[in-house]
């Protein structure tokens, strides 16, 4: 009578193993890649839906509770922006401060005073020079970045 041996030898276990190991490891590396990506495209969308209400904010004439209404801008540092009100004040309470996320940064604006005020009633941008119009968005992990351009209108022409 003969005997049959069924099973897998040590051998084939450990093959088998590492290849899934293997494929778990790509799989991710792959997936983080892709989170720094979509956490880049994130920041850069809400920044612009920012950019875009404080124009909006301007054009209408808002007064968010004040006596009167004003110009609106934005204020950059390093990782953060602060939404503002008439001229920016570091002190004051009425500004919104907002972050970027994490490991994402301005990296370079153009703009001066780094900062981009709209007009009250045009929304046009009040500090605006052709050539000093640009914000560059990076993540500092990878170092991927977006250039935005705007225009004197306000208007977000490019994104790279």
């Amino acid at each position: 009578m003969k005997k049959h041996n069924r099973g897998y030898t040590l051998i084939e276990v450990i093959i088998v193993m590492s290849i899934f190991i293997l494929l778990t490891g790509l799989t991710t590396i792959s997936l983080l890649n892709a989170k720094h990506k979509s956490s880049l495209s994130a920041s850069v969308d809400t920044f612009i839906a920012d950019l875009k209400q404080q124009q909006l904010k301007a054009m209408l004439g808002d007064t968010e509770g004040r006596i009167s209404s004003g110009n609106y801008g934005i204020f950059f540092a390093g990782g953060t922006y602060t939404l503002f009100h008439d001229d920016y004040s570091s002190t004051d309470s009425a500004n919104f401060d907002l972050s970027l996320g994490d490991n994402i940064e301005f990296s370079n604006i153009t703009f001066p005073g780094s900062q981009i005020i709209f007009f009250q009633g045009s929304g046009e941008i009040g500090n605006y020079t052709e050539g000093s119009n640009t914000i560059i968005i990076k993540d500092i992990l990878d170092n991927n970045q977006k250039t935005l351009t705007i225009n004197e209108y306000g208007v977000v022409t490019q994104v790279n």
